[in-house]
């Protein structure tokens, strides 16, 4: 019997809040980040939006585990899609561990037959998915991390199984005079959608102000070689606002 995703959320927060509950005293740790962009761009390109959107990432956190729900819509007030995150973080001074699973919604819109008439409908599709990320701290401004997540798709259409596999440096808190520095996220990635699998190098870059909460970001993805559809070259650029 399949796990319908809203089951799965419900479960994940009855887990995350009976852990809350029990145990040595700690408070609940919570942010959150709304980024605005000219270009929704997904790292899977069948689920990117490719136009203006909105992204609400909030994270509520304690002893390591943490509901991570991911909210995205297009600026035209239609959603794009909707990831519920729960994951692990495990972090000591050089080994880093996060293990994370999520059931997700897409939305698109297509063309439907409805009483002998084609009408445009938004369609929900539904994923399921799993991930694994081990990393090592080099210093306090250079970690690397590799990243595996799998996915599979719960309705009759759609990709039905997907794979991520990703090597992540990472270089934080990169100063630029006294008030001002850069976060750099390079990865290299192979992605398998179904039957179809490429390559693809990308980078998400910040420039940030010491106790500001006001950023700019900007990300890429290139296509090295690939069969699957989509552009060869994305980008965007993301006003956020963290709290």
């Amino acid at each position: 019997m399949k796990l319908q995703p809203a089951i799965f959320v419900t479960l994940l927060l009855f887990g995350f809040n009976g852990f809350t509950q029990t145990g040595e005293k700690e408070p609940l740790k919570a942010s959150a980040n709304v980024q605005v962009t000219n270009n929704g761009v997904s790292l899977f390109p069948n689920l990117s939006l490719g136009k203006p959107a909105a992204i609400i990432n909030v994270s509520l956190a304690k002893k390591g585990i943490s509901f991570e729900p991911e909210l995205r819509w297009g600026l035209n007030g239609k959603p794009w899609s909707y990831i519920f995150w729960m994951r692990y973080r495990y972090n000591s001074d050089k080994f880093s561990l996060r293990l994370g699973a999520h059931p997700s919604y897409v939305f698109g819109e297509q063309t439907v037959e409805i009483n002998n008439q084609e009408v445009s409908r938004f369609i929900t599709t539904r994923y399921a998915a799993g991930e694994i990320s081990p990393g090592y701290r080099f210093s306090p401004k250079v970690n690397v991390n590799f990243h595996y997540l799998h996915a599979i798709g719960l309705d009759d259409y759609g990709v039905k199984s997907s794979n991520f596999y990703a090597l992540q440096p990472q270089f934080t808190g990169l100063g630029v005079g006294k008030d001002f520095y850069f976060n750099f996220f390079p990865q290299i990635f192979y992605l398998e959608l179904g039957d179809n699998a490429g390559s693809y190098v990308s980078e998400t870059l910040t420039f940030n102000k010491k106790d500001f909460p006001i950023y700019l970001s900007h990300m890429m993805t290139y296509k090295l070689k690939s069969d699957i559809a989509g552009d060869d070259f994305v980008w965007s650029l993301g006003l956020n606002v963290k709290f």
